[in-house]
């Protein structure tokens, strides 16, 4: 594909027919997001971030796999409230330590948090898997759009 600078670039790629309707594209100056269409998303389904950059009369595709941003906002807040508990109970625990109390409970809730993190981690990595076949219809999708 021959074209004269990122505007005409990003216009073609974005304005190219896509005979399957596998993927909905979305725009933004220098930036194009490829996703799986509502009808088949989950909320594993992963995105496509494309910044298209010009170096020397040629373009450089820098290309992220990202989560859907409703989830990945959730996911942030849920490790912020881990974080801002855990610091909490930290605060607790050496006020109960200084002051020769039982720390029983700091220390369960200290484990709670502990396996809730955990919990995020594993659930993150089998939604990761799960979603790897979506991530590569989504690569395919790059490859017909750019060719």
């Amino acid at each position: 594909m021959e074209v004269e600078d990122v505007e005409s670039f990003i216009d073609a790629i974005s304005k190219k027919e896509n005979p399957s309707e596998s993927v909905s594209i979305k725009r933004l100056d220098e930036h194009l997001w490829l996703s799986i269409p509502k009808a088949e998303r989950t909320y594993y389904s992963p995105r496509l971030h494309i910044e298209i950059e010009p170096k020397n009369n040629i373009y450089i595709l820098h290309c992220t796999f990202g989560p859907d941003p409703s989830l990945w906002t959730l996911f942030m807040f849920i490790h912020f409230f881990l974080g801002i508990s855990f610091l909490g109970l930290m605060v607790w625990l050496y006020t109960n330590t200084a002051l020769e109390k039982s720390n029983f409970i700091v220390y369960s809730l200290l484990s709670l948090i502990v396996l809730a993190w955990t919990g995020l981690y594993l659930f993150a990595r089998q939604n990761r898997k799960k979603a790897a076949p979506q991530s590569k219809q989504l690569l395919e999708a790059m490859k017909n759009f750019i060719s």
